[in-house]
């Protein structure tokens, strides 16, 4: 009989020890209730069966609490102010260590209040150290092809280093590319060429009759050569002959690779014959060319009109005007700045010549036979429905510049659009069609010298500097660490947790990928406590706790009763 009332006072203990470890447990929830990523615990609990009962007579048991971590349930994402906070939405981790340098035990957490210390590691606020990747110059991930400065995996844990962010300064950005988006007036009138004028032929008009003036002869011919085409015209009253100077220009004008222009009076006639293309010379000669028409130009051919080598002929110089031009600033390795032009002339129908040069001629060196300030020249060709056709390969190759006052050299790509034939090429960069000039692009990625400003974590977990002149750059990526049973993580003070081996290995993943939550970037992750739960539990974990110790006081009474039989 007394074993069973003992029994039950031990059953009553049990019942103080469970509620109390309940109540330890609501406290330690109401009290992270404004902890950052804290995970609620709540208390399960389980009966205490002994072995010694039987239909005739019971020997009571008790409660044991077991508690468990709420690991898995998402808290509340708020947003912030600042860049380098940062949450996760669904599952996952960060990864920490306890130090910034050295070798220290790996933890996973999901405080993500980040802030730099005094040397620029970002730690939160309970001193714990952000891991991420650190990325190469071109913005590699560790044992991505091509990273030769970390060929760790980035699944391996070894991969990652603490994000410092308090040694970036001021950086510049050389140019390497630059994109030139012109529409080119297809109506422009090509450049002129060289050109020979005749001499005034009193008394004869263009109209006139030149044999019959006795100007020429009948059989007569005029020769005229750019050097690629040669044609010849004979003088007389048949087809395809002349016998007045507008006669003439008819057949010079059918050639398309000579131009012809009439003008005097109506007494004194004149005709101006020019080479088409005017980087071809023109060379005249005949026996009519050679007599009183005087076309001849004493046996040396006129010079050409433009000529992107020789600076008395070309654009770069000034000597030859351009249809259209437009500069742009570069910058080379030391963010100084530069400004090139890009010039534009029409030589041809759907042709057109294009030089680059320095607009101070100063900025560049530059050798023979190479002209002074001049960076590139060619010839871009367009389809006859204005899309490109053909870019000289002196433009598509890099352009080399060999800059002045130390800066080195640098190798600037330019994108002219998509060439092709037609129905190929397109309209994406330079094209051609009647109308205004128009730029829709004229850019580069250089720039110049800028000091930090900001520096945020975005939502693709990349840590990115800001720098005054607009630039960004991306230092560390952040990884989330999975687990397959994350209730089984073991609990550390400072809101972290550590790998057993019921949680199963960490597995490393980027954002949003394999299962992996998404980061949210200027945010926190609240508590998962609800406040309201916890004081109901408070409530029945008081009264459990009364009603346990209503148990001990009862069977006190009861063993007294006992004891007084003895009386």
């Amino acid at each position: 009989m007394s074993f069973g009332l003992y029994g039950s006072l031990y059953s009553g203990v049990s019942g103080l020890g469970a509620q109390s470890t309940a109540m330890g447990v609501i406290s330690d929830n109401i009290a992270n209730v404004n902890t950052v990523g804290y995970k609620a615990k709540t208390t399960n609990f389980q009966t205490l069966v002994t072995d010694s009962g039987s239909e005739s007579f019971y020997a009571p048991g008790g409660v044991r609490a077991s508690v468990q971590q709420l690991i898995d349930q998402q808290g509340l994402v708020q947003g912030t102010t600042s860049g380098l906070d940062v949450a996760i939405s669904g599952d996952g981790f960060f990864v920490v260590e306890g130090k910034a340098t050295g070798t220290n035990e790996v933890l996973y957490t999901r405080a993500g209040s980040f802030v730099p210390d005094e040397q620029g590691y970002l730690r939160n606020a309970a001193g714990f150290y952000l891991q991420g990747w650190p990325l190469d110059s071109a913005g590699r991930l560790p044992g991505e092809a091509g990273n030769v400065t970390n060929t760790t995996s980035s699944a391996d844990i070894s991969s990652l280093e603490t994000v410092n962010v308090g040694q970036i300064s001021g950086t510049a950005v050389a140019t390497t590319e630059m994109t030139v988006a012109v529409n080119l007036n297809t109506n422009q009138e090509t450049y002129t060429g060289a050109t020979s004028t005749s001499t005034s032929t009193p008394g004869v008009s263009t109209s006139d009759d030149l044999i019959a003036a006795g100007v020429v002869t009948a059989g007569q011919t005029i020769t005229l050569s750019d050097g690629v085409n040669t044609v010849t015209f004979t003088a007389g009253t048949g087809a395809g002959e002349f016998s007045t100077l507008a006669e003439l220009a008819d057949l010079v004008e059918g050639t398309g690779s000579f131009v012809a222009e009439l003008g005097g009076t109506a007494t004194a006639g004149t005709i101006s014959i020019s080479a088409y293309d005017p980087r071809r010379t023109l060379d005249v000669s005949g026996t009519a060319a050679s007599g009183s028409l005087a076309l001849d130009t004493a046996g040396t051919p006129v010079a050409a009109t433009y000529d992107a080598s020789n600076s008395a002929l070309n654009m770069s110089s000034g000597a030859v005007s351009s249809d259209f031009s437009r500069s742009v600033r570069v910058y080379d390795g030391q963010g100084r700045g530069h400004d090139l032009m890009v010039n534009f002339l029409k030589v041809g129908n759907n042709e057109w010549a294009v030089e680059i040069n320095a607009v101070d001629k100063n900025d560049v060196v530059t050798t023979a036979p190479t002209p002074q300030a001049q960076i590139a020249a060619g010839v871009v060709t367009f389809n006859s429905d204005g899309t490109l056709n053909t870019v000289t390969p002196s433009l598509t190759n890099a352009l080399h510049i060999d800059w002045a006052a130390g800066a080195g050299s640098s190798d600037i790509t330019v994108d002219w659009g998509t060439a092709g034939p037609l129905g190929t090429g397109q309209a994406d960069g330079l094209r051609q069609y009647a109308g205004d000039y128009e730029v829709r692009d004229l850019s580069q990625n250089g720039a110049s010298s800028g000091e930090l400003t900001e520096v945020k974590i975005d939502a693709d977990g990349f840590v990115v500097a800001s720098f005054s002149n607009g630039e960004q750059k991306q230092l560390y990526k952040l990884p989330i660490a999975t687990f397959a049973s994350p209730q089984n993580l073991q609990e550390r003070t400072g809101n972290v947790f550590a790998q057993t081996d019921k949680s199963g290995n960490f597995n490393l993943r980027a954002s949003g990928q394999s299962g992996a939550g998404l980061i949210s970037p200027s945010s926190l992750e609240t508590s998962n406590v609800d406040l309201a739960s916890e004081f109901t539990d408070m409530i029945i974990t008081q009264r459990a706790y009364s009603a346990s110790s209503k148990i001990i006081t009862t069977v006190d009474e009861m063993l007294q009763e006992i004891i007084s039989t003895k009386r």
